[in-house]
């Protein structure tokens, strides 16, 4: 699924099956695609392309956020088992003290 986009030279986020502009992105939003990032096998973006995108506002929060989303779906898999060690690690210790 998409998540992120570059249509008729504006930056979107896909929010509630709406693609929104890039610069009502908030927390929540920015949240909600992390999360997608790390859970989604499907996960898609648009490639930042600065030709792409006229407004050096969407340009701004497109390359940094497209950044973002790229490197936290290319380490999904480290995250997870980070996530996975530390539960683990939790759950031995308190195994021990019983």
């Amino acid at each position: 699924m998409k998540y992120l986009r570059v249509d008729n030279r504006k930056g979107q986020f896909l929010k509630d099956d709406n693609w929104v502009d890039i610069t009502s992105l908030g927390k929540d939003d920015l949240l909600r695609m992390v999360r997608a990032a790390l859970e989604d096998d499907l996960f898609e973006i648009d490639e930042y392309d600065e030709d792409a995108l006229p407004n050096p506002a969407h340009k701004i929060i497109y390359k940094h956020v497209c950044q973002q989303l790229t490197d936290i779906h290319a380490r999904r898999n480290e995250y997870q088992e980070a996530r996975r060690n530390l539960f683990k690690d939790a759950y031995e210790q308190y195994c021990m003290d019983i």
